[in-house]
């Protein structure tokens, strides 16, 4: 199947201290034959974003480090974070986003004054916290050598009740 391949150059946007956003300025498209889908995704360069457009289907591959990435392109309108606590809730402070790139991840260094991060973009708005990023990178099982050992079933004996033998039968046997 034919696909277009979009390449991005990575441009670092810092919106707060400890938060930046990943986005990206349009550098060249090329057209090339891709067998399937697992051949799309594998399409990907360092330092590079990768966009492969192919029969209805879009892989969006980054090449960089980013600390939760987004599964498309995307327009940010702002970014929050939360700027003090109370018992009652929390105020958080919002940046606008004016650079007119689109954005493809967020940078954020989590800390106890920085939990998390209220991204607002045209699609609606995105809770980031580290438990949210850690759910996006799923652990991948590892297999141990060694095959498991296969537990026996046993039965379950039903209860006896003891016999009680007449005199007659015990005298048979010479008891």
């Amino acid at each position: 199947m034919d696909a277009t391949i979009i390449y991005y150059d990575p441009v670092t946007v810092p919106v707060f201290p400890d938060v930046s956003l990943v986005g990206v300025k349009y550098e060249r498209e090329e057209k090339r034959s891709v067998n399937s889908v697992e051949e799309m995704e594998q399409i990907s360069v360092q330092g590079k974003v990768v966009l492969v457009r192919a029969k209805g289907t879009v892989s969006l591959n980054v090449g960089l480090n980013v600390t939760y990435p987004f599964s498309e392109i995307v327009n940010v309108k702002r970014v929050g974070v939360p700027r003090e606590f109370a018992n009652e809730g929390v105020k958080v402070e919002y940046k606008e986003v004016l650079e007119p790139y689109g954005y493809v991840g967020i940078n954020i260094n989590f800390s106890p004054s920085l939990p998390f991060v209220i991204v607002e973009t045209e699609q609606g708005s995105r809770i980031i916290s580290l438990s949210s990023i850690q759910d996006t990178k799923p652990e991948i099982p590892r297999e141990s050598k060694t095959p498991e050992k296969k537990r026996k079933r046993r039965v379950k004996k039903s209860r006896k009740r003891r016999k009680v033998k007449s005199k007659g039968s015990r005298k048979s046997r010479g008891v």
